[in-house]
């Protein structure tokens, strides 16, 4: 049977974050995605900082950086607005199981902050050129990782770099090449980019052929290793750090594309378009 857990409100101090994943504003009013509301029992899905600095899932993401943990949050505002606040048990999206706030201190299946950096900028540049296609796939790699299914986060991971090169094909009017596989999608977006000739001393070209090789290898993980292709009797267990070594990839080659996309569409219209 699951464990409710009654919050004891406590306000927070000026200084104090109260940032959770389950917050949403609507009209004016900072929500709960995971408030359940039930008819006339007085339930609401409105929340308040108090309630959010005291919640134990906020917690979570604020002290560990993990936005798996869930819960039905019951939320009653009663009179002179006090609120009474319950979880109905803490859901670990990743173990699938019910779970407590001292067990994810210690949980080592946190997604680490280095790829939540690297996840983070590389948002906000598809959010600020408007590669819309290039973030959702990235947000579903990130999603699939926090819930366990590493295959597919491979999937989604390689074909937010496929989205990046075919988005920047789309905005600078080229053809797509023949073969839309990774490998020849980027050696195509390597080429109208002109990336090899940014330095004149040839010391960047041996390093964009290495990033070659790294692209083509991270495309034969997703043949090997993703749910891309379907999943037979014995498809082969996928790792964490490989489904995190795929996401960390695509994102820093697509984060340096866009970079120098950005440049070159500045270049060519005189202006940045996308500002």
């Amino acid at each position: 049977m699951v464990e409710q857990i009654k919050l004891e409100i406590k306000e927070p101090l000026e200084e104090d974050s109260i940032d959770c994943h389950l917050q949403q504003l609507g009209m004016g009013s900072l929500l709960c995605r995971g408030a359940q509301q039930r008819g006339n029992d007085n339930f609401t899905n409105e929340t308040n900082p108090a309630i959010c600095f005291s919640c134990n899932i906020g917690k979570i993401y604020r002290d560990i950086g993990c936005d798996a943990a869930s819960s039905d949050v019951g939320i009653r505002y009663f009179g002179n607005s006090v609120a009474y606040v319950t979880l109905d048990g803490i859901f670990c999206k990743i173990r699938r199981r019910y779970t407590t706030l001292e067990y994810c201190h210690t949980c080592t299946l946190v997604t680490a902050e280095s790829t939540r950096q690297i996840v983070s900028d590389a948002r906000g540049l598809f959010q600020n050129l408007n590669f819309y296609p290039a973030f959702q796939d990235l947000e579903k790699a990130r999603l699939a990782i926090r819930d366990g299914d590493f295959d597919r986060s491979i999937t989604h991971s390689i074909a937010c770099l496929e989205s990046t090169c075919r988005l920047i094909h789309d905005e600078l009017g080229q053809k797509l090449p023949d073969d839309k596989n990774v490998t020849s999608l980027w050696k195509s977006t390597r080429r109208i980019l002109e990336l090899d000739s940014l330095d004149g001393e040839n010391i960047v070209a041996p390093l964009l052929n290495s990033l070659s090789g790294v692209v083509s290898q991270i495309g034969a993980m997703r043949n090997s290793l993703s749910d891309a292709h379907g999943k037979g009797k014995y498809s082969p267990e996928v790792s964490e750090s490989f489904s995190e070594l795929a996401l960390n990839t695509a994102a820093t080659v697509a984060t340096f594309a866009i970079r120098h996309f950005k440049k070159k569409s500045i270049a060519l219209g005189g202006e940045n378009k996308h500002e």
